[in-house]
C-alpha cells in the first residue's frame, strides 16, 4: 500500500467528518470551527496530492504497517460524534479538534519511528511535518480564541496616563 495514498486517504477522511460536525451543530460559532477544519483538511489533501504528483521524491514508497494501522486512524475519526453534545462555546470546539490533530500527528510520528523502509520512513516524516504544520495552525487559532481567558486587559494594568 502506497504511504502517500493512505495519507491522501486519511485527509478525505477528516474533512468528511468535520463537515460532519459542522452540518450537525445548532451553534454558529462551532459550525464555523468544523468548517475551518474542514478547509484545513482539505488544504492538506491538496498538498499530499502535489507530493504524489512529483513534489517528494518517496511518493512510491509502500508500507506493510499501514494496511495495520489503518483502521486504528480510522477510529479517531469515529463515525458517532458522540462529543459533539458536550460542545457549548468555540473554545470547547477547537479543544476538541486539537486533541484530535494531536492524535494525528502522534499516529504519524508513531508509524514513521517503527517504518523498517528508508524510503517509507522519509515519506512519513514528511507527512509528520505537514501534519504537524497543520496542527500548529489549529493551536494558533485555539490560543486567539482563548487569550480573553487567560489575559487581563485593562487600563489599570498598562503604562497609559490620565492626562
Amino acid at each position: 500500500m502506497k504511504v502517500i495514498d493512505v495519507a491522501i486517504e486519511l485527509e478525505e477522511m477528516g474533512k468528511h467528518y468535520f463537515e460532519r460536525l459542522a452540518n450537525e451543530t445548532t451553534l454558529a460559532g462551532i459550525k464555523g470551527v468544523f468548517e475551518f477544519l474542514a478547509d484545513e483538511q482539505e488544504e492538506l489533501y491538496d498538498v499530499f496530492q502535489a507530493m504524489k504528483r512529483g513534489a517528494s521524491s518517496h511518493c512510491n514508497a509502500d508500507s506493510q504497517a499501514l494496511d495495520q494501522a489503518r483502521g486504528h486512524f480510522a477510529r479517531i475519526f469515529a463515525e458517532d460524534g458522540g462529543a459533539l453534545g458536550l460542545l457549548k462555546d468555540d473554545l470547547q470546539a477547537y479543544a476538541f479538534a486539537l486533541a484530535i490533530e494531536n492524535r494525528i500527528v502522534s499516529f504519524f510520528e508513531d508509524l514513521a519511528m517503527h517504518e523498517r523502509d528508508a524510503e517509507s520512513r522519509a515519506l512519513l516524516q514528511e507527512i509528520v511535518a505537514e501534519e504537524r504544520r497543520h496542527r500548529e495552525t489549529v493551536a494558533g487559532v485555539y490560543n486567539f480564541v482563548a487569550a480573553p481567558k487567560w489575559q487581563l486587559c485593562s487600563a489599570e494594568f498598562s503604562n497609559l496616563r490620565e492626562n
